[in-house]
């Protein structure tokens, strides 16, 4: 079999020499040259685990005929981020772990990859990687799994709304302490549908990973097969010849879309997705989790827009049952290609013919439910069809004069009685200003903060988690503050906030525009995001457009935040979101 790394002992007699050392013989080297890379790390639950994945692979990959190289580049975590200036390098870090990836496949010409992490931003980033590998390897994603529920159903989300009740006098310290140490008791990604397990989600619905790998338990011997049996996997694509372009197809995307939607995806999935699909030359765009938002049904009830864990969603059958109960729905292409060299309809079919979903359902049965009544049933977790959560999907994009190219509204963890509304702006140029203002109770029920300069091009794009999550710890706010911002928001999020409003400030858009007691308008029914007023008193849009204009000719733009190092690299090359 002619192999892509036979270029490199074509074009350089030097290789057994440099990887002996490391114990590679020259019959190693005939073999198939396989990269397993991993965000592999001791800095947080999401990536601790990783090495002992790496090891799983590598024997997989060993026992099919290859050989294995171990790869890491570690990420970070954006719980640990949260809140200071280290909230502005995630999104860049995940263009760089990508490019890592890149780097190192190319530059030793490997065969085939397997690419594996559980959170955030490694995941977008194996994901890109491999999209732009699309054509010359093919590659295997390895979802990390999930970590386990902490006492009395708290997860790691409840931290961030427990700070802003503690600094609005709501909750007493000792409890709030109770619930930090003990909401993560072991390795895996953070246990509500948040950005980790929405990616997670996201690899398997793109067929990159492995039916069943997403949100698989971290800390059981499955997670540990799917590692494994990926070694197998990526040395039989690379027989048959299928490459990543071969699975990452529109159909493909399509898919992922209509799965986001039922689950209850994280807004950061309006990143991440189009930015994969950009990378694999697939066209995208955010409008489709519309057109297929209003036809999905809303499926699972998993925190923080629901009640239950991303892994007790695993345990309910994860992905694959949410395929099976959209399978004959029309929502879904079934006969798009996966890792697996099988569609999805075969994929499904031979989960089916397993104890799977068996198996998941007798892990399900040793909970209670929340309010401790009775066992944990299945529909309890992923409802069917004809009782979904919603008829219509969870995420939505607003457009209107307040943002001409989108915004997005994550309206299934809000109150149904803010997606209709119309508040007084109080504006801020940052977040700090806007944590302060509503830990102080400086805000009136029925207000719109908008916080501005937080997009990628101002400062890399940060989260406003603790301040939503303030918000939504304080009784007298968390139905009647709106919170609009074109910077992003945590997968814990939940309440009235829209972020990524585009064009954002620092590309003078007109959040850069908006003054305080201007009237924004939020509507889920019309998709719309205007300004309709200003001092408190209605206008015609031709008004608002004339009054815009006019602001616009004196605007001065705000300087950018960062002009070296990473970030300024970043923010000078980004697009608004």
């Amino acid at each position: 079999m002619e192999k892509r790394s036979d270029v490199i002992h074509a074009c350089s007699p030097q290789v057994p020499s440099l990887y002996a050392p490391a114990g590679f013989t020259r019959e190693d080297l005939a073999k198939p040259l396989i990269m397993v890379h991993s965000t592999a790390g001791e800095a947080h639950p999401g990536s601790y685990h990783l090495d002992r994945l790496v090891q799983q692979a590598r024997l997989g990959v060993e026992i099919a005929g290859g050989t294995a190289f171990k790869y890491t580049t570690s990420d970070i975590c954006d719980g640990i981020a949260q809140g200071h200036d280290g909230m502005n390098y995630p999104l860049a870090s995940r263009e760089f772990i990508a490019s890592m990836i890149e780097i190192y496949a190319n530059s030793h010409m490997f065969d085939g990859a397997i690419l594996m992490s559980s959170c955030d931003k490694g995941l977008p980033a194996c994901l890109i990687a491999a999209a732009r590998l699309k054509d010359m390897l093919p590659v295997v994603i390895v979802p990390g799994g999930s970590n386990e529920v902490g006492p009395y159903y708290y997860m790691e989300g409840d931290v961030g709304k427990g700070h802003g009740q503690v600094k609005a006098g709501t909750l007493d310290k000792e409890e709030f302490t109770f619930i930090v140490d003990h909401t993560l008791p072991c390795d895996g990604a953070c246990q509500f549908m948040g950005t980790a397990s929405t990616m997670q989600v996201m690899s398997e619905a793109l067929g990159m990973a492995p039916p069943t790998t997403a949100l698989s338990p971290a800390t059981m011997r499955y997670v540990m097969n799917n590692a494994r049996n990926a070694g197998y996997m990526v040395m039989d694509l690379l027989k048959r010849g299928l490459k990543a372009g071969d699975i990452l197809t529109p159909a493909a995307f399509r898919n992922a879309v209509v799965i986001h939607q039922a689950t209850g995806g994280s807004t950061n999935g309006l990143l991440h997705l189009p930015a994969i699909a950009h990378a694999a030359g697939v066209p995208f765009d955010v409008s489709l989790f519309d057109e297929l938002g209003t036809k999905t049904p809303y499926l699972t009830n998993i925190h923080t827009a629901g009640q239950y864990s991303s892994r007790q969603f695993w345990f309910a059958g994860g992905v694959q049952r949410v395929i099976m109960l959209l399978a004959d729905s029309g929502l879904l292409d079934m006969d798009v290609l996966t890792v697996t060299g099988r569609t999805v309809r075969e994929n499904l079919e031979a989960v089916k013919r397993t104890d799977f979903f068996r198996m998941g359902e007798g892990y399900l049965s040793n909970y209670a439910t929340v309010d401790g009544s009775r066992q944990l049933m299945r529909t309890d977790v992923i409802r069917d069809p004809d009782d979904p959560k919603s008829k219509r999907g969870s995420v939505a994009v607003l457009k209107g004069n307040l943002a001409p190219d989108g915004s997005v509204f994550k309206y299934s963890a809000c109150d149904p009685a803010m997606y209709e509304h119309v508040g007084r702006a109080v504006v801020f140029d940052s977040e700090e200003e806007c944590f302060a203002a509503v830990t102080g109770y400086k805000l009136e029920p029925g207000d719109v903060a908008i916080v501005r300069y937080e997009g990628p091009r101002s400062c890399g794009m940060p989260e406003l988690f603790l301040t939503s999550a303030a918000i939504v710890g304080i009784e007298k706010y968390r139905s009647s503050i709106a919170l609009i911002t074109d910077g992003r928001f945590s997968g814990a999020t939940a309440g009235p906030v829209i972020g990524h409003v585009s064009p954002e400030g620092a590309a003078d858009g007109p959040i850069a525009l908006v003054e305080n007691g201007d009237l924004v308008e939020i509507s889920l029914k019309k998709r719309g995001l205007n300004i309709v007023g200003v001092a408190g008193e209605r206008k015609t849009p031709e008004e608002i457009e004339a009054i815009l204009a006019k602001r616009r000719a004196s605007f001065t733009p705000k300087p950018p935040k960062y002009t070296s190092g990473i970030l300024g690299a970043y923010t000078q090359l980004a697009t608004s979101a």
